[in-house]
């Protein structure tokens, strides 16, 4: 799987701004929730036009809104029942496969071109690009008949039904400042635990499940830091910060990973093309390169992060 690249977050622009009213750090942490799930129910039928008109943008910020949700129901399912929270995770990871098989094509073309201009050769990768475009089309038909269909709906409507009637356990109705932290700290926990222990010849599998952890904990702390005493939102905010910081090392690696094994598919179904051969092992080593100059850059990124003046907030 590839990352989303490009702004994380769908910008409040074009008349589509979001007035929720403020969670304060007195407030239950039911509140929290609340405000969570309908930011993400608001940025879901912005996106969902575009999406559906194959916009590559809205695909974009369509997948990285279905991602927030996922991590939400996530961080917060001590709060609320946990066969509600499974049943909306599940369909959003529906919804999340299909934008991915569309988004992750459009990264690798994206990347694959910036990189043919940089080593040359782009006329001879023609038949990388020819498969890339024909699975691309393949997916996108299969996203718009999942984004017209009645699974999408019946999942908006579960959505925006919950809102007023989430089911939530009795810890929901403690205060903000003293609910949320300890939720990130669990998700700080799994991440540290997985980040400390990676050395530089593990698995790219080890890397990746970094990143993906890193994900969650930088998504976590921006679900919660607006709801905080301004001292620990803005401690919130340094370490989403950090956390990103992670996540986009590893992203880059990851792409890098995923291109290399894309173009070693291709180049096995056409071992006959010369020319093609010669600008795939260029490109290959381009990407080679690329995953290598990652890895070096996570041990620097992750000792930033990994600080207790970072995580101090994490604890009451």
């Amino acid at each position: 799987m590839l990352r989303n690249e490009g702004p994380q977050k769908p910008d409040k622009a074009d008349g589509n701004d979001l007035d929720l009213p403020r969670v304060r750090p007195d407030d239950p942490a039911a509140a929290a929730v609340q405000a969570a799930l309908a930011e993400g129910l608001h940025w879901l039928k912005v996106n969902h036009p575009v999406a559906c008109e194959g916009g590559v943008e809205g695909v974009h910020r369509l997948r990285t809104t279905t991602r927030r949700l996922r991590s939400a129901l996530d961080l917060f399912r001590g709060l609320t029942d946990s066969a509600w929270a499974d049943r909306l995770g599940d369909e959003l990871k529906w919804l999340a496969g299909k934008l991915g098989d569309v988004r992750d094509i459009d990264v690798l073309i994206a990347r694959f071109e910036n990189a043919a201009k940089e080593t040359g050769g782009a006329e001879a990768l023609g038949p990388l690009f020819d498969w890339l475009r024909g699975r691309h089309a393949v997916a996108s038909e299969a996203l718009r008949e999942a984004l017209r269909g009645e699974r999408y709906t019946t999942l908006t409507t579960a959505l925006a039904g919950s809102l007023g009637a989430i089911p939530h356990d009795d810890s929901a109705w403690e205060p903000c400042r003293t609910a949320l932290p300890p939720l990130v700290d669990d998700v700080w926990k799994r991440l540290k635990r997985a980040g400390r222990a990676l050395r530089p010849d593990d698995p790219d599998e080890d890397f990746h499940e970094v990143r993906k952890r890193a994900k969650r904990a930088r998504y976590a702390a921006e679900a919660v830091g607006g709801a905080l005493d301004p001292g620990p939102a803005d401690d919130a905010r340094r370490f989403a910060r950090r956390a990103k910081d992670v996540q986009d090392v590893l992203g880059a690696h990851q792409d890098a990973v995923v291109a290399a094994a894309e173009i070693c598919r291709a180049a096995a179904d056409h071992p006959d093309l010369g020319p093609f051969n010669f600008a795939a092992g260029q490109l290959l080593e381009h990407e080679r390169r690329a995953a290598a100059e990652s890895r070096d850059q996570f041990f620097d990124v992750w000792d930033d992060l990994d600080r207790k003046k970072i995580v101090r907030w994490l604890k009451p």
